[in-house]
């Protein structure tokens, strides 16, 4: 034994040192026993959701262009798309957009609990100039674009321009009290997967940002098409999409809404990405929104708002890498799939992180999920550079499966959010993941000609038998997935998140959009849970009405010395949209304790800040530099 141990000693030593490394390199995860004490006061009643009849067929594919026919499941993987807002005027988010792709339905309805206040109702897909049957929904984003104070709806499609539909004077809630305002003049074809309002040049207007998919022209649902269309020209550095679009609020009187196209402001580099997903939130100081723009087949742009008022200007900011990181893992240098982004503090610190969903699939392809948090280092923006790095790793959020949209929801009141993610791509019964892994180790060149694809149609399965994510923080930050313990569905495909304080009890209920399934609502009846201060954040609109303060941000610091942070968000993610309010979970508190909550605010005139003495429970505060 003495002569072998001599012998390979230096062998046994290489692999002595590199099994202690791998060793420390592990997640260490809770016991199940742990996991179940962390969810123990979770509960939801759920709720399965059924478009409303807009006079199309359900089905479980989409038609599409010739050329795309053999691939056709891959094709018509996007479209489901969720949003909860107060779209009645009940003074609460308690009204749900939903976009099914079986039927290709935008449908408005109330939240289930919430009484029968309205029948569900779906708007039509304007088509004027256009052919029908070309069009799909793929996102529906409540915004009152027009600020005269009733919620209006912004649609987006493939096959089109996105549409505005204004609320109009009609009294009863359906489809005819929206009128279809086209956003853009010129009929123009485009391929819309994400959109975003936020207050982009600091205005004191709300504008709109889309994110386009397929090359702006490429009739991806028109079963006639003649003209060709072309896929991503890599699966890792593509640059070959749809162009982004900036559209800057003009004017607006109560029936209409002009938008100047600001494009020329996102460079190629920042515009031409296969992108999936947008995310708007201050993260300098300055309350103008940076936006991180989440791109499918490469790298993802994080942009450092440097606007004036009519004057949108953006710098690409990336975060500079050290011998520790590998590229992929560096902000604005991934080779991933960027499928969702949300933004939330999940150190206490007061500085929001950027989570980003990819396709991290065990024994398949697995990349990682991104979660940015802030490094401190506030000079680092001067430099061109951005000061996050990559803690999913050590955080526990790295590996899921195929994600998509991902949201912060601090669904305990805690005052640490929970992680709630999408998960899935093709349900069927065929592996279809050694055909795909060969197109993606195949030449790039070949990538754009759709002849070079191969086949994934009805019963190919691609991530399709898993379960959507909901990651709980444990007392040392580390997250870790409880949807197993909480009795919900399994074998799903999701698409996106929406959360809101639909009853007007402080805790979010979570809707999620499914992908060829019924969405699934969750209501939110945990017990023993911490309060939360919730305020409907507003500014004054038009003729006196007033509007969501998009942008603006409250901050309340705990007895422990954690910072809660929210922020009126304005549709980050992939296809679910948060309630624009704000909401900050306080842990176990008294039901009277006092917090002083700070809120910061731009309009017009510029930044202003302001604390408010509040407790817990719900308010509308209507903020203005004279007060409030």
């Amino acid at each position: 034994m003495t002569r072998f141990l001599r012998r390979h000693a230096a062998k046994l030593a290489t692999v002595s040192i590199a099994a202690a490394f791998y060793a420390l390199a592990l997640p260490h995860d809770l016991s199940a026993a742990g996991r179940a004490a962390l969810a123990a006061k979770l509960r939801f009643a759920p709720t399965y959701l059924e478009p409303a009849d807009n006079g199309q067929p359900m089905r479980k594919v989409r038609t599409v262009n010739p050329a795309l026919q053999h691939y056709d499941a891959w094709i018509s993987s996007v479209g489901a798309g969720a949003a909860l807002a107060d779209i009645a005027g009940s003074g609460k988010p308690a009204d749900i957009c939903l976009v099914d792709p079986r039927n290709d339905s935008v449908s408005v309805m109330p939240a289930p609990d919430t009484g029968a206040r309205f029948a569900p109702f779906a708007l039509p897909t304007p088509a004027d100039g256009y052919e029908a049957r070309t069009i799909a929904p793929m996102g529906c984003l409540p915004a009152d674009v027009n600020e005269d104070g009733r919620m209006d709806l912004v649609v987006y499609y493939w096959g089109r321009t996105p549409v505005v539909f204004l609320r109009n004077d009609a009294a009863e809630l359906t489809a005819d009290a929206f009128t279809p305002v086209e956003v853009v003049p010129q009929r123009e074809v485009w391929n819309t997967n994400a959109a975003i309002v936020a207050d982009i040049d600091g205005d004191g207007h709300p504008d709109l940002m889309f994110g386009n998919y397929f090359r702006d022209g490429d009739r991806i649902l028109d079963p006639a098409a003649t003209a060709g269309v072309k896929m991503q020209h890599s699966m890792s550095r593509a640059e070959n999409g749809g162009r982004n679009r900036l559209l800057l609020w003009q004017s607006a009187t109560r029936t209409a809404i002009a938008y100047r196209d600001a494009s020329e402001a996102l460079t190629p580099a920042m515009a031409d990405g296969w992108t999936l997903a947008l995310g708007a939130r201050d993260l300098t100081g300055d309350l103008l929104p940076e936006i991180y723009v989440a791109n499918d087949f490469g790298s993802d742009r994080l942009l450092l708002n440097e606007s004036t008022p009519g004057q949108p200007k953006f710098r690409i900011v990336e975060r500079k890498r050290d011998v520790t990181t590998p590229r992929s893992k560096v902000l604005g240098r991934d080779s991933f799939k960027g499928m969702g982004v949300d933004f939330g503090d999940v150190s206490g610190d007061g500085r929001p992180a950027i989570a980003v969903s990819n396709i991290a699939s065990p024994y398949a392809l697995l990349e990682s999920h991104f979660l940015f948090v802030n490094t401190g280092d506030a000079a680092a923006w001067a430099r061109g550079q951005a000061p996050y790095r990559d803690e999913s790793f050590a955080r526990g959020t790295w590996i899921s499966n195929w994600g998509w949209d991902i949201k912060f929801a601090d669904v305990l009141n805690s005052g640490r959010p929970a992680l709630v993610q999408t998960i899935g791509f093709i349900k069927g019964e065929h592996d279809a993941w050694p055909r795909l892994q060969e197109l993606a180790m195949g030449n790039d060149e070949l990538l754009p000609h759709p002849a070079a694809w191969p086949r994934f149609r009805g019963g190919e399965d691609l991530s399709g038998h898993d379960h959507d994510r909901l990651f709980l923080p444990d007392a040392d930050g580390r997250y870790h997935d409880v949807w197993p313990l909480l009795g919900l569905d399994r074998d799903t495909i999701s698409r996106g998140v929406a959360t809101a304080d639909v009853y007007g009890d402080g805790r979010l209920a979570v809707l999620i959009a499914r992908q060829w399934q019924p969405s699934l609502y969750l209501r939110n009846v945990s017990e023993g849970g911490g309060r939360a201060i919730v305020i409907d954040l507003r500014v004054a609109g038009l003729g006196g009405a007033t509007r969501a303060a998009y942008g603006a941000e409250a901050r309340v610091t705990l007895d422990d010395g954690r910072i809660v942070t929210s922020t009126v968000d304005g549709g980050s993610g992939h296809g679910g949209r948060r309630a624009p309010e704000i909401h900050l979970g306080l842990g176990d508190v008294a039901a009277g304790r006092v917090f002083d909550v700070e809120i910061d605010w731009r309009d017009a005139q510029g930044p202003h800040r302001t604390t408010f003495k509040l407790k817990p429970g719900r308010h509308r505060i209507v903020l203005s530099a004279q007060g409030a």
